[in-house]
């Protein structure tokens, strides 16, 4: 053990949320016993796959569904024992502008597709289609990952994995739209929503996260890990064998073949260790960790937008007077001020029901007062949730410096569970052929079209 730990890497990660589990795992596949993993983290295991109790009943506070298409995510379920819950609605969803429902969706889809055409046309199904070539074309990484190609940077991940994913980093939302002749009824309306829904914010966000966006709702079906999937990060660090420190990261240095990392554990003790390489898997923007004057970590950041989820136990008012209230209320584009981006009713609870509210700032007691008739016990959960989405925008690098890296360079691009493992999965290689000394493929050497017919057919 001695004799490896001299002459093999050590790696630590820092952060114990679903980026950093998947990338201890993914790391540990690939030294086996040849590295000692590390990782740091101050808070609970999870990171922003976080929990909430109210009413008697949990509810997952961030993360709360992952897409069918979802390889990675779907194969840790299944290799850490958890099972998947699919998800299926019940009680309709509403698409609210601040005074009416614009349009109502029943459990019926058979309706629905009449009454989404009767209202926007066949221009829905240019969406659609959109949004099926991304999912299509998003495969790509997997295979490429399997052949161990890696990329220091975002934009080249996404350009190899499909040129159209980097033109679309660099336009918005609504200019996309335009330039596929869609509406500005859908634009304002079904797209709106769906960035509302899962970003908390408008159509302004880069073209590529906006269509991840609506490739939840278009294309496939939803799921969630039985229990919650705040389990993911928990069960897979447990499989990693990672050793796991609780502390607070506190700086990281350059050192003579690696880095120092000095951390200040639990009881307030202060500690510095060498590693032969350091991963970054926290969002800088939210990082108190100082770096040496060489590692320019700082340009790496970006700013987020803030997610103020709401979990209640009460009765909710009508929206609309004399309506009844859907089960899941997505809000469209709209001149009136509407304190909220989405509304779920969770289901019975105890005494009442309980729902969640994501909002961009946290409600006042007169909006509680007006959207509820009672209210029994309220939790908050207020966060910097993903990225502020602009295009044009600057893309970070995974490779801050040789040996340093950074998974969450990939939220820059989109935010989700499957982005977080698909980035932890690149880093986990570019520390691999870092520490091994090895140059993995070249992207258009390996997945051409003919292997690619294969290996969608497998995946």
């Amino acid at each position: 053990k001695q004799w490896y730990q001299r002459r093999v890497a050590i790696t630590a990660g820092i952060g114990g949320g679903v980026g950093g589990a998947s990338n201890a795992f993914f790391l540990n596949q690939l030294f086996q016993d040849e590295a000692n993993i590390k990782v740091f983290e101050r808070n609970e295991i999870g990171g922003r796959l976080s929990q909430v109790e109210i009413g008697g009943e949990s509810y997952d506070s961030g993360a709360t569904i992952i897409h069918s298409e979802n390889f990675y995510a779907k194969a840790f379920t299944e290799n850490v024992g958890l099972e998947v819950e699919d998800l299926t609605g019940s009680g309709g969803t509403g698409f609210y502008d601040g005074s009416k429902f614009v349009l109502r969706l029943t459990d019926s889809k058979f309706k629905n597709k009449f009454k989404i055409l009767g209202r926007y046309g066949f221009g829905v199904k240019n969406v659609v289609s959109e949004a099926e070539k991304m999912i299509n074309n998003l495969k790509r990484i997997y295979c490429l990952q399997g052949k161990q190609v890696s990329f220091k940077t975002v934009t080249d991940l996404l350009n190899s994995t499909s040129p159209d994913f980097v033109k679309r980093a660099g336009r918005t939302m609504r200019e996309e739209l335009k330039l596929l002749g869609i509406s500005d009824l859908i634009g304002d309306e079904l797209v709106a929503a769906a960035m509302h829904s899962n970003y908390n914010q408008d159509l302004e966000v880069n073209a590529f996260v906006g269509f991840v966006s609506l490739a939840g709702g278009l294309v496939g079906s939803l799921w969630r890990v039985r229990g919650g999937n705040f389990q993911l990060p928990h069960r897979i660090l447990e499989k990693s064998g990672a050793e796991i420190t609780r502390a607070k990261v506190e700086s990281v240095s350059t050192a003579e073949h690696g880095y120092t990392v000095t951390y200040t554990d639990t009881a307030g003790t202060a500690h510095s260790e060498h590693f032969d390489s350091v991963v970054l898997a926290t969002p800088l923007h939210n990082s108190d960790i100082t770096f040496s004057d060489d590692i320019l970590a700082a340009q790496h950041s970006k700013p987020f937008q803030r997610t103020v989820a709401t979990f209640v136990n009460g009765v909710l008012a009508p929206l609309v007077p004399g309506e009844t209230n859907p089960s899941d209320i997505m809000t469209v584009a709209s001149k009136t001020n509407i304190p909220f981006s989405s509304l779920s009713n969770k289901g019975k609870a105890e005494p009442d029901y309980n729902y969640k509210i994501f909002s961009k700032e946290p409600l006042s007691a007169s909006q509680m007062e007006e959207m509820f008739t009672k209210v029994n016990e309220v939790k908050v959960v207020d966060w910097m949730a993903y990225p502020k989405y602009k295009a044009p925008d600057d893309l970070p690098s995974f490779e801050i410096a040789p040996g340093l890296y950074y998974i969450n360079a990939i939220e820059s691009a989109a935010s989700a569970v499957e982005m977080s493992c698909i980035g932890s999965k690149n880093v986990a290689l570019l520390v691999y052929q870092y520490l091994k000394k090895v140059e993995g493929p070249s992207a258009d050497a390996v997945c051409k079209s003919s292997d690619m017919k294969r290996f969608k057919e497998e995946l």
